[in-house]
């Protein structure tokens, strides 16, 4: 394990040590094959790691500054700053470039901490232009634009503990990495569902943020959490021999204090004990841990592309948008580890790694170009997992890059008729969408929310017309706000409430229609009827009424016409 196990740790934490670094250049190269240039560049695939090398083997090669050309971008660039390059940086960056609406300029932090003067200079060109924003992937690329920009809005991504960069001055947002500590106490409760006794152990702030998790949702899981700070390796493993007895479950924060000596204690310690061994860090499982829940690192790039694109369309700001998770995740299991430490696997929990592991071979497809076969595999995970957020996920990827740019530009126009008031045209196009990807949310919720709208203006305009002495009329508009959206519980009591306002009035109304009727006045008779029967539509008189002011009224007209033939 040696070294790569540091470097995930350092990684992880954003404190890790770089060599030496090629001179920096500039590259351009096809838009259309972005992300394979840039892999089969270094020889990477971009997996989410069915083997334990998905985090363990970070590639320091002769790196490069890449201005990247993106068709169909708008004018200027956006500037990202990655911490390093590794594989898990690589799937975060081919996420942001799958959706953000500009070109992008990629550089690498320690390529400019290699030469004197450079990160200065960087910091100080990038503040002086018209760069609208600055994407930072990592902790240390974050940290240090932070500590350098004064007026160019940083959205960071791909770290932990976000709160630990302070996000008072509201030029930061961004997307988190961390994984709620409620799916670990979950699936723990699955493997052993008397599991009580919760541990974990943490040595910096960062690391204190994520523990401190576990004490607000160890009690909604039937669980007791403890966290203890320990500052070295000898306070670590005093604290192990101290929860030995009666404990179920030990979780790593992401943290320095697991180093690869201290892991091997931990794993050593849990497999002796029976006690369930949990972890962020995927490739950790395969070395000894009994499961591992990793963000879906493509998910993160995309979601933080995403916001760089409301950011930059002016739609928002950093103050809004604040910091948000992915709700995609990876899980890693270690059957052999499990068995030692004498824990029974639930079936569906074996279940749930396989399709990670199914998953995993969907995107090494993808990666390759190759997009009918990812797409069937994606599928096939569909069939067993309906709901499967990353499937789904990369479903509509795939079927985006099929079809064009087609996707994009139905949502597009879309949106410009629901700002326009055009609900009708804007759920047609959200049809055409879907018609394309079922599988796409935003189209289906696009289409509600244009039901909604349109269906709340209609119970406004009905609001209104009851108050300006209009009560059929806004009987109608109530009814039409009721048709488009069956759901809307406030137009239905609305309606309710115009109708018990007029119910009263039928009686002398029913006797105008009457006389109407009776004076062979059929065109009114015909509206005062249809008005009775919007108040009480099983108003028997009134229907029957209705039907004779037809007939009779149709009956006249024709002998009116044969009297002048």
């Amino acid at each position: 394990m040696g070294d790569r196990f540091a470097d995930e740790t350092r990684f992880q934490n954003g404190t890790h040590q770089f060599g030496q670094i090629g001179k920096v250049h500039t590259r351009k190269f096809d838009s259309g094959r972005i992300m394979n240039s840039f892999l089969r560049f270094k020889k990477i695939n971009l997996c989410f790691a069915v083997s334990a090398i998905f985090l363990f083997v970070f590639l320091f090669e002769k790196k490069s500054l890449f201005s990247i050309p993106v068709a169909n971008k708008s004018g200027g660039y956006v500037e990202v700053l990655l911490s390093l390059d590794n594989t898990i940086y690589e799937q975060s960056l081919y996420g942001i470039q799958s959706v953000i609406d500009s070109e992008v300029r990629i550089t690498y932090l320690n390529i400019l901490n290699e030469e004197q003067g450079a990160l200065a200079k960087y910091f100080r060109e990038l503040e002086s232009s018209d760069v609208p924003l600055l994407i930072a992937v990592g902790p240390l690329a974050a940290k240090t634009a932070k500590e350098n920009l004064n007026k160019t809005p940083i959205v960071f991504t791909m770290v932990n503990s976000p709160k630990s960069l302070g996000l008072e001055s509201g030029r930061l947002c961004g997307v988190s990495m961390d994984v709620s500590i409620q799916d670990f106490f979950q699936t723990l409760k699955e493997i052993n569902p008397d599991a009580r006794n919760v541990y974990s152990a943490y040595s910096t702030e960062e690391g204190g943020y994520s523990a401190t998790e576990g004490e607000y949702e160890d009690l909604k899981n039937k669980l007791l959490f403890n966290a203890k700070k320990t500052a070295n390796g000898a306070e670590f493993s005093k604290y192990l021999e101290t929860i030995s007895e009666e404990t179920d479950g030990f979780y790593m924060v992401s943290d320095p204090i697991y180093d690869r000596k201290n892991f091997e204690i931990l794993s050593a310690f849990c497999k002796k004990h029976r006690i369930v061994l949990m972890t962020p860090f995927p490739s950790l499982v395969k070395t000894g841990a009994t499961f591992g829940i990793s963000p879906d690192y493509t998910k993160i790039g995309v979601l933080t592309g995403s916001m760089a694109n409301r950011i930059l369309s002016g739609s928002s700001h950093c103050k809004k948008e604040g910091v948000i998770w992915s709700d995609q995740t990876s899980f890693y299991l270690n059957e052999e580890y499990a068995n030692e430490s004498g824990l029974k696997i639930p079936q569906s929990i074996a279940d749930r790694a396989k399709l990670t592991g199914l998953l995993a071979a969907g995107v090494n497809l993808l990666n390759d170009d190759k997009l009918k076969a990812a797409k069937s595999v994606f599928e096939s995970i569909l069939k067993k997992d309906a709901k499967n957020p990353s499937a789904i996920s990369y479903l509509n990827l795939i079927v985006e890059k099929m079809t064009g740019t087609k996707t994009k530009e139905l949502m597009a126009s879309a949106k410009k008729y629901f700002d326009e008031g055009k609900y009708s045209q804007a759920r047609t196009e959200y049809q055409k969408v879907l018609q394309i990807n079922p599988n796409i949310i935003p189209a289906r919720e696009g289409i509600q929310a244009t039901l909604l709208t349109q269906s709340e203006q209609e119970r406004a305009q009905a609001n209104s017309l009851f108050r300006n002495d209009r009560p059929y009329d806004a009987i109608k508009m109530a009814l039409a706000s009721i048709r488009t959206l069956p759901s809307n519980l406030k137009a239905v009591s609305d309606l309710a409430g115009f109708r018990n306002n007029q119910f009263s009035k039928i009686p002398e109304y029913f006797k105008e229609g009457l006389t109407e009727y009776n004076k062979r006045e059929y065109e009114l008779s015909i509206k005062i009827f249809e008005d009775i029967l919007l108040v009480d539509p099983g108003d028997k008189k009134a229907i029957e009424y209705l039907r004779l002011s037809y007939k009779k009224r149709d009956a006249l007209r024709l002998m009116t016409e044969k009297s002048r033939d």
